[in-house]
C-alpha cells in the first residue's frame, strides 16, 4: 500500500472519529435537552395548583359584572369549570357566605357604594371568615387602600374594572396569600406541640433520674428513710434562681454553685470542645468540699430543670442531651479526684 493511500485511510479514520464524536455531543446535548424538560416539567407539576379547577367566585356589585373576560383568562389555564356567582346586597352576600364557601370573593367598590361595602368587608372579617377578598376600584381611594391592608384583602385600581388583564392575578395573588396564611398557621402550631413533647420528654427524664438517685441511696442506705436533697428543694420556689438557696440546701459553696451554673448553660450552648479543663475544675472543686456524687448528681438535675424551664419557645432535647454529657464526664473526673484522694 503506498503512501499516498495510507493518508487518505488516515483522513477518512480521522473523519470517523470526528463524525461519531460530533454524533456523541449531539446526542448528548439531546440528552440534557430532554432530562432539564423533564426537570422543569417535575418543578411544573410539582408546584402548587394556585387556582382549581373548578373555582367559586363570589361577586358584590350593584350591577352585574361582565366576567367573559375572566371565564376565558380561567379556561387558557386550565380552569374550565368555573362557577361565578353575583349578588347585589350585602345581605345577600352575607347569606350566601354563612350557607357556602367560596374560593375568592369580589367586592366592587363605587364612590356612591363605598361605604356599604367596607362595611361589608369588616362584617365579613368579624363573622370569622377569613376566604380571600379582592377590592376593585375604578379609581384611587386612601380610605379603601387603609381597608384593603387592615383586613389582608388585595386592592385592584383599574378602568376596565371586571374586564381588567390583572384581575386573575389579583385573585392568584388573594388566594396564594390565604394559603400561606394557613401554612403558616399550621406550621406554627406543629412547631408547638413539638416543643411541649419535647418539654414534656424533659420532664420524664428528669424524673427517671431522680428516682435512679433515690434508688442508688436506698440500696446504698437501706435503713435511712430522711428525704433527700431534692425533695426539700422541691418544696421551694423553682421560679427564680437562688445561688444562696440552692447553695444552703446541698452545702456546696456559692461561688461554685454559680461556677457550675455558668458552666452548665456554656456547656450546652456550645459542647465540650473547649471545657474540658474547666470540668476538672469544677470536678476537683466538689471534690475538695467532700460532695458524694449522688449529691453532685441531684444538684446538676436542679440546674438542668432550672436552664429547661428557662428555655420558653425553645427546643430542649439538645439541652438534656449535652446535660447528660457534662454530668457523664463530670462524674468520671469526681471519680478520678476522689480516687486521688484515697491514695
Amino acid at each position: 500500500m503506498s503512501v499516498k493511500h495510507d493518508k487518505i485511510n488516515q483522513n477518512e479514520s480521522t473523519s470517523s472519529v470526528g463524525d461519531a464524536d460530533r454524533q456523541l455531543r449531539f446526542q448528548q446535548s439531546d440528552d440534557l435537552d430532554l432530562s432539564e424538560r423533564g426537570l422543569q416539567e417535575r418543578q411544573v407539576s410539582s408546584q402548587p395548583q394556585l387556582i382549581p379547577s373548578r373555582l367559586k367566585l363570589l361577586f358584590v356589585s350593584d350591577k352585574r359584572p361582565v366576567w367573559v373576560g375572566l371565564a376565558l383568562r380561567l379556561d387558557a389555564i386550565g380552569c374550565s369549570e368555573p362557577r361565578f356567582d353575583w349578588v347585589s346586597t350585602s345581605e345577600e352576600a352575607l347569606s350566601l357566605l354563612r350557607n357556602d364557601s367560596y374560593d375568592c370573593l369580589l367586592l366592587g367598590v363605587f364612590s356612591e357604594t363605598k361605604t356599604k361595602q367596607l362595611e361589608l368587608l369588616d362584617a365579613v372579617r368579624g363573622s370569622g371568615c377569613h376566604d380571600p377578598v379582592v377590592l376593585v376600584l375604578f379609581s384611587p381611594d386612601d380610605q379603601v387602600a387603609l381597608a384593603a391592608c387592615e383586613y389582608q384583602a388585595e386592592l385592584l385600581v383599574s378602568a376596565a374594572m371586571w374586564e381588567s388583564p390583572a384581575l386573575l392575578g389579583s385573585i392568584k395573588r388573594s388566594i396564594m396569600v390565604d394559603q400561606l396564611t394557613e401554612d403558616n398557621h399550621r406550621l406554627l402550631v406543629e412547631n408547638h406541640r413539638r416543643l411541649v413533647r419535647e418539654r414534656d420528654e424533659a420532664e420524664r427524664l428528669l424524673v427517671q433520674q431522680r428516682s435512679m438517685v433515690k434508688e442508688l441511696q436506698t440500696l446504698a442506705f437501706p435503713n435511712e428513710t430522711d428525704t433527700t436533697e431534692t425533695d426539700l428543694f422541691l418544696k421551694q420556689d423553682q421560679d427564680k434562681y437562688d445561688s444562696k438557696q440552692v447553695s444552703e440546701i446541698f452545702q456546696i459553696p456559692r461561688e461554685v454553685q454559680d461556677y457550675y451554673h455558668e458552666l452548665l448553660r456554656t456547656y450546652v450552648i456550645m459542647g465540650s470542645g473547649s471545657l474540658k479543663d474547666e470540668i476538672l475544675q469544677i470536678s476537683e472543686l466538689l471534690a475538695a468540699a467532700n460532695l458524694t456524687p449522688r449529691k453532685v448528681l441531684e444538684f446538676h438535675l436542679e440546674c438542668v430543670e432550672l436552664i429547661v424551664k428557662g428555655l420558653g419557645n425553645r427546643s430542649s432535647r439538645h439541652v438534656m442531651a449535652r446535660a447528660d454529657l457534662l454530668a457523664l464526664e463530670m462524674m468520671v473526673h469526681l471519680g478520678e479526684c476522689y480516687q486521688k484522694k484515697s491514695i
